[in-house]
């Protein structure tokens, strides 16, 4: 028997193996995770339990492997994120969506949720956006100034009127809007 044929006849079963593995995987996905699902809910504390065992164990090694990468971690987050912002940016618009301002430096630019978020909900508008796909009706770029106004009191006084009320504000709504003409120059909305 030729040594190096049948070296390569092993490999070439390896292989065949690996892509039937492969491929019944991909044909049974939802069957697997649903049995994988249905155990760990079955295991749930043990598994846990042993995860914590073995982070408390190898703390000294997780600290040393989070020191020498950390560096290049950061700088993997970086270019995913600039990546990203670049992505938003050549599909959202180049610029601020705030009528009169067309700030276009992309330092300044954000993406921002449209209709608003809740009090105190924490939400990454750069994710969702690229989850929905760039869904221009959830989601606009402004700059900087622009979405800090629009956060704080609901629309950009320096280029835009305040909503109409049709005389039903709120207190709180009266006193952010008499705040902001004091602050403003005399005429309203300024170029």
């Amino acid at each position: 028997m030729d040594p190096e044929k049948g070296h390569s006849n092993q490999s070439h079963r390896r292989e065949e193996r690996k892509a039937y593995h492969h491929a019944y995987r991909q044909a049974h996905r939802e069957e697997i995770n649903a049995k994988n699902r249905a155990y760990y809910q079955a295991h749930r504390e043990e598994i846990n339990a042993k995860d914590r065992a073995y982070r408390q164990s190898h703390r000294e090694q997780r600290k040393a492997y989070e020191q020498v990468h950390r560096e290049q971690r950061k700088a993997n987050d970086r270019a995913y994120k600039q990546a990203s912002v670049s992505e938003a940016l050549k599909v959202l618009g180049n610029q601020c969506s705030c009528p009169g301002c067309g700030v276009a430096e992309p330092l300044f630019l954000t993406i921002d949720h449209i209709h608003g978020r809740r009090k105190g909900e924490k939400r990454d508008a750069l994710k969702e956006a690229k989850a929905s796909g760039w869904d221009k009706s959830r989601f606009q770029v402004l700059c900087m100034n622009c979405n800090f106004a629009k956060g704080e009191k609901g629309f950009c006084p320096v280029h835009q009127q305040p909503p109409a009320s049709n005389g039903h504000l709120s207190s709180t709504q009266t006193n952010q809007m008499s705040l902001w003409s004091s602050v403003l120059p005399k005429g309203g909305a300024s170029d």
